[in-house]
């Protein structure tokens, strides 16, 4: 083995989606552990509480991906039993928990959409109510015992719940319990997710230490924010999935804020470094963000959809230029399309338009907002 070339490989990997402050037990001993030469076992959890993986799934999925490419066993978690608490990480208020026919529906495609970036057959995928639903509350109260109320109330998001006189349910003090005893299960070396999940992950390598004596190993990769500071998830807004048809995909990433496009191209796509860097440099944003768009294109579809995704809307115009907006789908109204027109938000031909009663002619090409396109035929 080129003890160089891997260690190089190693850092390369941890460096780019990993937070500075996301490894535990810490960033030395990790790579010495992935340097051993002994095969370890990681596994990243996800909680059915949507249809479809999105954008800040696949930062952990492509850390997976490289983990198993230096011959590592990765597993895919599907959370079908904690789905039906909530994960309280990063809420102020209760999540509502899911039935068992919603996370049934919500999980019948996230296998599928996971193999868009893990080859099929390169991991095995767990459910957690294999063993959580099976356990007695003999087992449950044993469990409980390892951790302390003291513990779990000084999470942050917890304590601002208490200054806003918001309600905090027990379960969501067992949730981290339930997430971190599946290492256990697994009997796991490592786990893998976002910076968000840190406080779940550790009592998880709490749990591993007290189950198995064994020292677990956790990497909190970074989170892809906005402008505010904000995760982009299902919670926090519209979300870029897998399973967004390609002109979908380029709509939404046009209209991403600027200041998120590296971050997005850092740990969302596989292209090296240098190469994000000089892209970054030498284009601007519009730019940037439909090369973006046909990376994450290519990734979940394949190359021949790029320019499927390129392809306005087409139609024909029934009325002046704020109807034909609105019959295109680009708003839900009439006055909204007015609006938009007011706003300078609507191009027709390439030069901004503000009179809503221009009537289209045929062959006119439409833009609305950053990402919305349009052909009148």
């Amino acid at each position: 083995m080129n003890i160089a070339a891997d260690e190089n490989k190693i850092a390369k990997l941890l460096d780019r989606r990993v937070a500075p402050d996301g490894f535990f037990p810490s960033r030395d001993e990790i790579k010495k552990r992935l340097l051993s030469g002994q095969k370890l076992s990681f596994y990243y959890g996800i909680d059915p509480t949507g249809r479809d993986l999105h954008l800040g799934h696949l930062v952990q999925l492509l850390l997976l991906k490289g983990l198993a490419g230096l011959g590592h066993k990765i597993t895919l978690l599907v959370g079908d039993f904690t789905a039906r608490v909530g994960d309280p990480s990063g809420k102020d208020k209760s999540r509502k928990a899911l039935s068992e026919e919603e996370i049934k529906y919500n999980m019948q495609n996230y296998i599928e959409q996971a193999e868009k970036i893990l080859a099929r057959g390169s991991f095995d995928v767990r459910y957690n109510s294999q063993w959580l639903s099976k356990m007695k509350l003999e087992d449950v109260l044993f469990l409980t015992e390892q951790a302390t109320v003291q513990q779990m109330i000084a999470r942050e998001m917890f304590q601002q719940r208490i200054k806003q006189e918001k309600p905090i349910s027990i379960s969501e003090f067992v949730y981290p319990l339930m997430q971190g005893y599946d290492s256990v299960a697994m009997k796991i070396d490592g786990e893998i997710g976002g910076h968000d999940q840190i406080f779940n992950m550790l009592v998880g390598r709490d749990l591993v230490k007290k189950y198995l004596n064994k020292d677990k190993i956790v990497l909190a990769t970074k989170l892809i924010t906005g402008p505010e500071g904000k995760k982009m998830s299902k919670s926090e807004g519209e979300i870029i999935a897998f399973n967004d048809e390609p002109s979908e995909i380029r709509r939404k990433i046009l209209a991403v804020n600027d200041e998120v496009i590296r971050d997005i191209f850092e740990l969302c796509t596989i292209e090296e470094e240098n190469w994000i860097a000089g892209k970054l440099k030498e284009l601007p944003p519009r730019e940037l963000k439909e090369l973006l768009a046909d990376k994450l294109i290519e990734m979940f579809y394949g190359k021949e959809k790029i320019k499927e995704a390129h392809k306005p809307k087409e139609g024909r115009s029934t009325g002046n230029l704020a109807v034909t907006i609105k019959d295109f789908g680009f708003a839900s109204s009439i006055s909204e399309a007015k609006k938009l027109i007011s706003n300078n938000a609507v191009e027709v031909n390439g030069a901004v338009k503000t009179d809503w009663s221009y009537m289209p002619q045929k062959g006119d090409r439409l833009r609305v907002g950053k990402g919305k396109f349009g052909l009148i035929k």
